[in-house]
């Protein structure tokens, strides 16, 4: 990443920010040097023009927001007219505004009148008994779940102080809860209300708009409006469709245009100028920048004069940051854009990821059936996701893990647990139904190049400063595979005579290790060690996925009739194959995250955001990603 300054005639302002926006290259910044130089301020006559293009970008995403989509803009000759276009967007605001308040009304009126629906039930019951309605009063009742007790002695009180003057009906409703309708005559409604209270029950109050009616009016006319809402929402969906149809692409266009001039203007504040020169720095990556210098000079000639900013001028300044990767890595960006930007100037781990994540997940998988499912789901996922999104990424990453999944489903011998073993498969390396100690083995034995990668990576990263850290990290990747080396030699694995020396040098390397890393070098390589065991996990992980295999395998037979057995096994090789998918993804995500990054991840650095035109996908994802 090189830092520039451009310099330029001050009329050329506006046409090299036009020019610089076109090309979407440099990021602006504030000059560092401003010494006989002033920041460009707006006019009064500018700022009530900021203050218009605001309120028009305002308007327009509110409207396109209200819409639920974005369409693409119109491609018309000629420029926007500001005027034209703040009163496309503010009529369009207001109207899909209105159309959002009447279709909330709608589905509020609805929910409220579907809180009555299990009392229409209840109703039709008082009618069929014959009760007569005239002079009665209405309780609409709600009962909590397993209220039968309490209904109970609702009934004893009502008959105690009404005797059979009152009819009381209950009906369940989708909830669970029991809707109740309680009718007494209207000369008692003082008393029953007093005895709800004291019950402590609740009653619902009928909505405004039939509060008049009488109940069997209430219940028909109810009926009838729930039966009529469905109508008007479709009215208002269509007419939102129609202002979609007729002016969803002049608002995306206004919304590109105005972004743009916002953008400019906003530009135009990070450059200072002189009477007669204005003053822009930025970032722009250093391979780009030869494409800057040609397509400026083209435009200007040399008018126009860019310049590289010494590193001492910017050295205390958040350098933007790049990731830069092969195309087989880059789906991989995906996992470490879950963790904060790398520092500029340390370390990417996107390719350590890409080797050892898949590899990590195959391993724990290990089951040639179980991977070709993960493959076929992954290559559906990716013909159905669009390019350079979050979803593509996800699904290259999942037919990596496939193919390792694969392939150490052929080393174990494993198709759908010990179901390979049965049609004639062979494990090659071990079988993990039974060689735990191997597995653990393995496991372990990755977690050491693992960290020890790790260690060395942030060794390398730190020469160049501090070179006392540096060889500290060196001296705890030594150390670790000093202390790996003589447990090794002391359970009989490397021969006996090697377990002196290896303990002696380990002994030796110890005061430099504390030179380099501090007197609490001890307690941070037993640290280191424990991190080391972390990796038995993927033992653990892989173990109870091919156990959970053979059980479901076993199944069939066990249940009475076959068809009976192999259901449920399918079912079981269906639970264990989510499980297999998302529980080695969680373990080794915390692998990456915890154990390695924590040898040599800085955190730290900033999204590298050139001046560009605006994109409502870009944008989009934008605010995903914060």
């Amino acid at each position: 990443m090189s830092r520039i300054r451009m310099l330029g005639p001050r009329e050329q302002l506006q046409a090299v920010l036009e020019r610089v926006q076109d090309l979407g290259l440099v990021q602006l910044v504030e000059p560092t040097e401003t010494e006989s130089l002033t920041p460009l301020g707006l006019t009064p006559e500018q700022e009530r023009h900021v203050r218009g293009v605001r309120k028009i970008v305002k308007d327009v995403d509110a409207a396109l927001e209200l819409l639920g989509e974005t369409p693409r803009p119109t491609r018309v000759a000629g420029e926007l007219e500001l005027p034209q276009a703040a009163l496309i967007a503010g009529r369009c605001r207001r109207e899909l505004e209105a159309l959002a308040e009447q279709r909330q009304q709608l589905e509020e009126e609805r929910a409220l009148i579907l809180k009555f629906r299990p009392f229409f039930a209840a109703f039709t019951k008082i009618g069929e008994s014959g009760l007569d309605l005239d002079g009665i009063r209405v309780f609409y009742l709600i009962l909590k779940e397993d209220g039968e007790e309490e209904l109970r002695r609702m009934r004893a009180a009502f008959r105690q102080a009404l005797g059979d003057g009152f009819e009381l009906l209950s009906q369940p409703s989708e909830s669970g809860e029991s809707a109740m309708l309680l009718a007494v005559p209207s000369a008692d409604g003082a008393k029953a209300e007093q005895l709800l209270s004291e019950a402590g029950v609740q009653a619902l109050s009928l909505p405004d708009q039939f509060e008049e009616e009488s109940v069997g009016g209430t219940i028909h006319r109810m009926q009838a409006r729930l039966e009529k809402l469905p109508a008007e929402l479709a009215t208002i969906e269509r007419e939102r469709k129609r202002i979609a149809g007729e002016r969803g692409r002049d608002l995306a266009r206004i919304q590109a245009t105005v972004r743009d001039l916002l953008a400019t203007i906003e530009a135009m504040e990070k450059a200072v100028v002189t009477p007669r020169a204005f003053v822009l720095e930025g970032w722009i990556p250093s391979a780009v920048r030869p494409d800057l210098d040609r397509q400026l000079g083209k435009s200007f000639g040399n008018q126009i004069e860019i310049e590289a900013v010494s590193s001492e001028e910017w050295s205390g300044d958040t350098v933007p940051v790049v990731l830069k990767n092969p195309r087989l890595f880059r789906p991989f960006e995906a996992i470490t854009g879950m963790m904060p930007l790398p520092k500029y100037g340390t370390v990417d781990p996107t390719p350590f990821v890409a080797i050892f994540f898949p590899m990590f997940f195959g391993i724990v998988l290990g089951d040639m059936g179980y991977g070709t499912m993960l493959g076929i789901l992954s290559l559906i996922l990716r013909i159905r996701s669009k390019p350079d999104t979050k979803l593509r990424s996800v699904s290259e990453i999942g037919i990596a893990c496939s193919l390792f999944a694969i392939i150490f489903g052929f080393l174990y011998g494993e198709l759908f647990g010990d179901l390979g073993h049965r049609i004639g498969l062979h494990p090659i390396i071990f079988n993990r139904e039974e060689a735990f100690f191997p597995f653990l083995g393995l496991a372990i034995a990755l977690g050491i190049v693992h960290i020890v990668l790790g260690l060395l990576v942030g060794a390398v990263k730190m020469f160049r400063g501090d070179k006392r850290r540096a060889l500290g990290k060196g001296m705890a990747a030594l150390m670790v595979v000093l202390i790996a080396l003589a447990l090794m030699a002391a359970f009989d694995m490397l021969p006996e005579r090697f377990f002196t020396p290896l303990v002696i040098t380990a002994l030796a390397a110890l005061p430099i290790l504390i030179i380099g890393e501090g007197v609490l070098a001890p307690i941070e390589l037993v640290s280191t060690l424990g991190n080391v065991l972390s990796y038995a996990r993927i033992m653990a992980v892989g173990t109870a996925s091919v156990m959970m295999a053979v059980v479901a395998n076993r199944m069939v037979g066990a249940f009475g009739p076959v068809w009976v057995g192999i259901l449920f096994g399918l079912l079981f090789h269906l639970i264990n194959f989510v499980l297999g998918v998302f529980s080695p993804t969680i373990h080794m995500l915390r692998l990456h995250y915890v154990e390695f990054f924590g040898k040599f991840y800085s955190p730290g650095g900033s999204q590298y955001q050139p001046f560009r035109h605006w994109s409502a996908r870009e944008s989009a994802s934008a605010e995903r990603s914060e």
